[in-house]
């Protein structure tokens, strides 16, 4: 594999997964969506919901950030096969979704890309779908890459040219028409739990005592990821109400169990959002609204949101996929500047992809 020269910038290499060790080709991956994808979900379903139920999304949308990107088809890397994909199904509007987790939250959205999806309004089947890319698989970025090969991590597009760059290389690599993006930080995770109202988690004894072993670490090395202040739990085992910072810290224990306990660990927290998600009435989505949307910047403008009125309004499904998978065929590896990610066929993902998203109207 090439190494490339040095990496100019100082990032530390960190995979997706705890462990290092390379797996064989075609060896079943596990699931892994955590946490962070359900969240970004949920933060762009608000905004889209709440601007579709109240039709006044300048009132009720203005604490969104908004943002302008170039609309130069060439620019943003999409193909006239892309294009053309665009034309036979025009009633599917593809996403670009980018969790970014700034430590240093200030109301900037700078950063890797901690997590990346294609988010689809599928108005051509009543649904949306969300396709999950793993940020360490390697793309080809380009000239503003670190290497003199182009390639890297796709994670680190967003933070050498932000959302246009991460747009860019997705559309390139995969062979897409995404023009807009959504980016969530998840340094506000615990303000995300807390707009809920928190949630209900059964603990154990153990899980107790490394929250609260977590909330102090917290609390001494990045306090800006929590909301407000850091109070212990101090029930008993069994069924918690627990607040953000301490759902933030029941999803991070990880002497418990393996890495699979932590994953399991974010999905509890993830179950019980979407539980009260579906019992939330619509009397309640301003104020949630006006919670979450300054966790979020988006390309979107006010009225591409209200756009998605029909699609919202009439009920849809819910479909997900996750990149690379075993049609593929997939190993991890050193790339360049010894980084670890992942190695694939970038083709048949991309065509995996189209498929889809697009079903009976793909263009082949």
């Amino acid at each position: 594999m090439a190494k490339g020269r040095q990496r100019r910038d100082n990032f530390e290499d960190i995979s997706s997964y705890s462990s290092k060790r390379a797996v064989r080709r075609n060896q079943k991956k596990k699931k892994r969506t955590g946490l962070k994808v359900f969240l970004s979900i949920l933060c762009v379903l608000f905004v889209l919901v709440g601007g579709v139920l109240v039709y006044a999304s300048t009132f009720m949308l203005g604490e969104l950030k908004t943002t302008t990107i170039t609309k130069d088809k060439e620019e943003l890397g999409i193909t006239k096969e892309a294009q053309a994909q665009t034309e036979q199904a025009a009633g599917i509007t593809n996403i670009a979704l980018f969790g970014v987790d700034a430590r240093s939250y200030d109301g900037t959205f700078s950063g890797r890309s901690d997590a990346i999806m294609v988010l689809t309004i599928d108005n051509e089947h009543g649904k949306i779908k969300l396709t999950s890319i793993l940020r360490d698989v390697r793309v080809y970025i380009g000239e503003e890459c670190a290497y003199d090969s182009g390639y890297d991590k796709l994670n680190h597009a967003y933070a050498y040219g932000g959302p246009e760059l991460a747009i860019k290389t997705i559309n390139q690599n995969f062979g897409l028409n995404i023009e807009d993006y959504v980016t969530v930080n998840f340094a506000a995770m615990a303000e995300i739990v807390d707009a809920f109202g928190g949630v209900d988690i059964e603990v154990t004894d153990g899980e107790i005592s490394e929250l609260n072993a977590n909330l102090t670490s917290l609390a001494a090395e990045s306090p800006e990821s929590l909301s407000g202040e850091a109070i212990p739990y101090t029930g008993s085992a069994g069924l918690a109400h627990l607040d953000g910072n301490q759902a933030v810290a029941y999803g991070r224990i990880r002497n418990i169990g393996d890495d699979n306990g932590r994953v399991e660990r974010q999905q509890e927290v993830l179950s019980a959002l979407l539980g009260k998600l579906s019992s939330i009435s619509k009397l309640e989505y301003p104020g949630l609204i006006s919670k979450l949307a300054p966790l979020c910047e988006t390309s979107l403008s006010f009225d591409k949101i209200l756009g998605f009125a029909p699609i919202v309004l009439n009920g849809f499904e819910i479909e997900r996929l996750s990149i690379p998978s075993d049609e593929e065929g997939y190993e991890s590896g050193y790339g360049e500047g010894g980084g670890w990610m992942w190695f694939y066929d970038v083709d048949q993902a991309g065509a995996h992809i189209r498929r889809f998203i697009y079903e009976d109207k793909v263009v082949e």
